[in-house]
């Protein structure tokens, strides 16, 4: 039987997880000199509260290598197939350091590792697709091809509060941000082909929302969708009034976002996920 292992990026419930055995390696949240595991020794709920109280900005990190090599070894002793689907490998390391871990074992068991070019509940709807497919006995050659297949039907869009972790992870200058924030821009982030990516600014967090909502309504067939925001603030009821307008019959699920999507997010930031296809 197919094993799946992924990161902590993914935002599983502990009972998916349970329920079909997957294997959730932590990435690391680094803010100073303080390093902490993501869903070990780190909730959004207490990183979000120490946000609050430092003004260092903070860097994901991938797993460490030998914890990978030594899940990879626990797994062996079940089986010869694993699939390791990781966050996007524009964002995070952890693809890298999995393909170095899982050269341990090359020859000996087949471990397929992944980008899933996506974060957050995006990885999430991947990664309880394969292990469903795996759970009823596919081969992992087929579950790689779902997984592929998935990729592309996956969206993600953003509005973030400040620059600061744009300009940090320079995907803005530092002449942008600051120019920006004089002028009270928040941009819209799109995640495309794996890279988070300034697409639109506007003026206010309720005009984010409608964006949002607009970015929403581009999309005939969803399969799944979540909302992703901190604090379920007036501009989370706003984006959350405007598809249920939309979308009047459908549950519309609510996260706080992980703190490794923090990192480069910042805090209060708002967005949504999408899987399109068909129903």
């Amino acid at each position: 039987m197919v094993k799946i292992v992924t990161d902590s990026n993914a935002q599983l419930s502990p009972g998916v997880v349970e329920r079909l055995g997957i294997h959730v390696v932590p990435l690391r949240i680094q803010q100073g000199k303080r390093i902490s595991r993501e869903g070990v020794d780190v909730t959004p709920h207490n990183y979000f509260a120490r946000l609050d109280r430092s003004n260092v900005l903070p860097v994901d990190l991938p797993p460490l290598q030998q914890e990978m090599a030594d899940l990879y070894a626990h797994l062996h002793r079940e089986t010869d197939q694993i699939l390791s689907l990781h966050v996007s490998s524009r964002i995070n390391d952890t693809c890298a350091v999995a393909r170095t871990a899982a050269a341990n074992l090359l020859g000996r068991c087949r471990i397929m590792v992944l980008d899933s070019q996506m974060v957050s509940i995006g990885l999430g709807i991947l990664v309880e697709a394969a292990a469903e497919a795996a759970a009823a006995g596919t081969r992992l050659d087929e579950v790689v091809r779902l997984v592929r297949g998935m990729v592309p039907h996956l969206y993600g869009a953003f509005f973030v509060e400040t620059l600061d972790y744009l300009e940090r992870s320079r995907r803005i200058s530092k002449a942008q941000a600051l120019l920006g924030t004089m002028l009270g821009i928040k941009p819209m982030l799109t995640v495309e082909e794996g890279e988070i990516l300034p697409a639109e600014k506007v003026h206010t967090r309720e005009r984010a929302a409608e964006k949002l909502a607009e970015f929403i309504g581009e999309f005939s067939q969803i399969r799944k969708m979540a909302v992703l925001q901190h604090d379920f603030d007036h501009e989370t009821e706003t984006l959350l009034t405007h598809l249920h307008d939309q979308l009047p019959n459908r549950e519309i699920p609510v996260y706080t976002y992980s703190p490794s999507l923090a990192c480069h997010l910042g805090p209060s930031a708002i967005g949504v996920i999408v899987y399109e296809g068909q129903i």
